[in-house]
């Protein structure tokens, strides 16, 4: 079996998940890691093409010429988890918004700006609007703007020291403080609750939340993003509210670090997942 992980980070065999299943996998398998951190899409699809595909492909980066490898790679009939189509849908927030409200799955409206010149020009239909809201980069990357404003003076501060770039404007969620992580490897739901990033001093720690624990409502949920989204592996956000929970973002393949037992579940859904290919190709 030959597997291929797409990522844009050289320390990806040093992660303590994906690394660890990295070895794993060598055990009985060719694992190559294709790093596109100084490649364009062509550049790396032109460097796939001189070998035999992979079994499968890993798409584990949200940088744009990883999305356009594995289009090149999907096109070309490779079997790449998660899509590119699903991955972009994850790493565009309008996109992500689109298709929760299209499914009917709880998500807090969004409003989209091209730029920050535009958001700066609708001053007026701002102040309508009520606060606090939430503020982000329209596209998800390392760095990228997610933060709180509590007034309408708060949000021109903010805009006047951001690069340029599109935004989008979400409604705020009110919970308990708490934010409920989900991580899902196949039909597999891994669940623990963190202070809300938001809060002052939120420390990233994570308190799992026993399989048998987690309320069947999360679950469901959490299943129905994967359908929605089509993907495999990845995570999602959750706010608990008066009304109910809330999806505040979807994540692509997560890294997985510090849930118990991600390690071999990955190990076993990427070996089923050839295996089954394979049987039906056969």
């Amino acid at each position: 079996m030959d597997i291929c992980f797409i990522t844009d980070n050289p320390e990806t065999k040093n992660h303590p998940v994906i690394g660890r299943v990295i070895q794993l996998l060598s055990l009985k398998h060719t694992v190559r890691v294709l790093d596109v951190a100084s490649l364009t899409g062509d550049e790396a699809f032109a460097q796939e093409r001189e070998r035999r595909l992979a079994d499968i492909y890993l798409l584990k980066s949200h940088a744009l010429q990883a999305l356009e490898v594995a289009a090149h790679l999907e096109q070309a009939e490779a079997l790449v988890v998660n899509s590119s189509p699903s991955s972009l849908a994850c790493r565009d927030r309008v996109l992500m918004a689109q298709r929760m409200e299209k499914a009917h799955l709880p998500c807090p409206h969004t409003w989209s700006f091209s730029s920050i010149e535009e958001l700066q020009g609708k001053e007026g239909c701002l102040a309508t609007l009520a606060f606090p809201l939430i503020i982000k980069s329209r596209h998800s990357y390392r760095g990228d703007l997610v933060g709180t404003v509590s007034t309408l003076g708060d949000l021109q501060a903010l805009l006047a020291r951001r690069k340029r770039e599109p935004l989008i404007l979400q409604e705020f969620a009110q919970g308990d403080g708490w934010d409920v992580k989900l991580w899902i490897i196949g039909q597999q739901v891994f669940a623990a609750r963190r202070r809300s990033t938001l809060e002052a001093g939120a420390r990233k720690h994570d308190f799992p939340i026993p399989a048998q624990q987690l309320p069947a409502a999360w679950r469901s949920i959490a299943l129905q993003v994967g359908r929605v989204f089509d993907l495999l592996l990845y995570g999602l956000d959750l706010v608990i509210t008066e009304k109910g929970p809330v999806i505040v973002d979807v994540n692509s393949f997560p890294g997985f670090r510090g849930v118990p037992g991600a390690d071999s579940a990955l190990v076993s859904l990427i070996e089923g997942l050839v295996s089954c290919r394979g049987t039906s190709m056969s």
